[in-house]
């Protein structure tokens, strides 16, 4: 996994030729989700597998995602803060994910975990990009004067 990953991080520009950063990490959301949800359907070969596309995947989009974040908060003297209260809210979701982890555990539900995990995510990806749509249509309606 740390080779799959480490070669993914080395090719991000592949992906950020041909695809715009925000979409390059939605997609790659999506798809370690989905690898995730295969482990639960392949057998120990399978699962090695779908685990080295997931390193490779997070590989790719973490250096993207890095770039997003630096690019959406602007340099001014409240950088460090927000960068400190996104990195706050990056762990609390953590530990939010880590209590229901145990509670699948504790149910011997791991493979339901990933599978819902993986549904919630293409689930949340897409009310996200409609919201980011609709924001952004009504932006340029109001840049162009109309109601």
């Amino acid at each position: 996994m740390t080779v799959a990953e480490a070669v993914g991080s080395a090719r991000t520009g592949w992906l950020r030729s041909r695809l715009a950063d925000a979409t390059v990490v939605t997609v790659l959301s999506v798809v370690m989700a989905l690898t995730l949800a295969a482990t639960t359907l392949s057998g120990g070969l399978g699962t090695i597998l779908w685990l080295c596309v997931f390193a490779a995947a997070a590989g790719l989009a973490y250096p993207v995602q890095r770039n997003l974040i630096n690019a959406a908060i602007p340099p001014t003297p409240y950088r460090a803060t927000l960068l400190s209260v996104e990195s706050i809210i990056d762990r609390g979701v953590c530990a939010l994910v880590a209590l229901a982890v145990g509670a699948y555990l504790a149910a011997d539900r791991l493979d339901a975990l990933l599978v819902h995990a993986a549904a919630g995510t293409c689930l949340l990806l897409l009310v996200v990009g409609v919201v980011l749509g609709r924001l952004r249509r009504d932006g340029v309606r109001r840049a162009a004067g109309q109601p």
